[in-house]
């Protein structure tokens, strides 16, 4: 059974469920402090759309005539906590209908719990790469460890600028949270919603478009297109200039990323912006280059 929390929850385990011996991890950042609140950007990119991301944790919510949809979740409860009020308070409502997971790697569904009322859309095959995190908590929390360490360390240096402080701070910040969850065992509520090739779901004035584009980034990469709005969100497969994140063993099927690059082909002319799971805004020279590049 996924274990669900509350904001006042979270907070409490955040306060008092730090193991001694990672003392040093837990107590380098002060979670309650406004820095974070400060760091956090809001970009509306529409009247129905916002882009809520601090440092490279990012999450889009859309407003429809059925509900509130989320795409991508965030790495953490905590931080995603945040990033709901924030919908709630700009949107001025708190009918969270779905949350759609571009992939299942742990910083894009890091956050599904804390939308308890919520379906969770999802490829079939992110339940295998959830069910793999979970198994393996203890090394993630090791992990996780280290990259806070790291980010400490480097926040100390004597050469960083302001602006280079705030993203080592927002960097260790979001690993920071995502060891508080893995620590305590917060389980990351799986997708309830699976498809396999593609789904549509209508929501009135909002039509979700979504598509597998094959194993590539991930096993469960998926993209999703919005018409309405002329928004394609692809994950992360791919960044500026087209540049693919490719892993190379997971590439076995070429059938399927051709279907996928035709399915975008042909709604080329109506995508007027394209939205990372980073929160980066990408362009149509973008998108041409990297289905050249999957293509050849």
């Amino acid at each position: 059974m996924h274990k669900l929390i509350t904001s006042f929850s979270l907070i409490f385990l955040l306060m008092y469920s730090f193991p001694a011996c990672n003392s040093h991890v837990v107590s380098t950042i002060d979670v309650t402090s406004q820095k974070i609140d400060s760091l956090i950007e809001i970009q509306r990119v529409n009247e129905h759309c916002i882009l809520i991301k601090f440092g490279t944790d990012a999450i889009t919510a859309l407003k429809t005539k059925k509900g509130i949809v989320v795409i991508d979740a965030g790495i953490s409860s905590g931080l995603t906590a945040k990033y709901r009020k924030i919908i709630e308070n700009e949107f001025q409502r708190n009918d969270f209908i779905y949350v759609i997971n571009s992939h299942g790697h742990p910083d894009h569904n890091g956050g599904n719990t804390i939308f308890p009322e919520s379906g969770i859309i999802g490829h079939v095959n992110s339940l295998q790469e959830i069910s793999e995190q979970s198994d393996n908590m203890e090394k993630r929390v090791k992990t996780l460890s280290k990259i806070v360490e790291s980010y400490e360390l480097q926040s100390k240096a004597s050469d960083k600028d302001k602006k280079e402080l705030d993203e080592i701070f927002t960097q260790k910040t979001k690993y920071l949270y995502a060891y508080y969850d893995a620590k305590n065992l917060i389980a990351i509520k799986q997708p309830d919603i699976l498809f396999s090739d593609s789904l549509t779901i209508y929501l009135g004035d909002v039509t979700l478009e979504m598509i597998y584009f094959g194993k590539c980034h991930s096993n469960s990469d998926i993209l999703i297109y919005i018409p309405e709005m002329a928004i394609l969100f692809n994950g992360d497969l791919f960044s500026k200039y087209g540049k693919p994140s490719i892993n190379n063993k997971l590439m076995l099927d070429k059938d399927r990323l051709q279907q996928a690059v035709r399915w975008t082909e042909k709604r080329m002319t109506k995508i007027e912006k394209i939205i990372d799971g980073h929160g980066g805004n990408l362009s149509i020279d973008d998108l041409n280059s990297f289905n050249s590049k999957i293509l050849e």
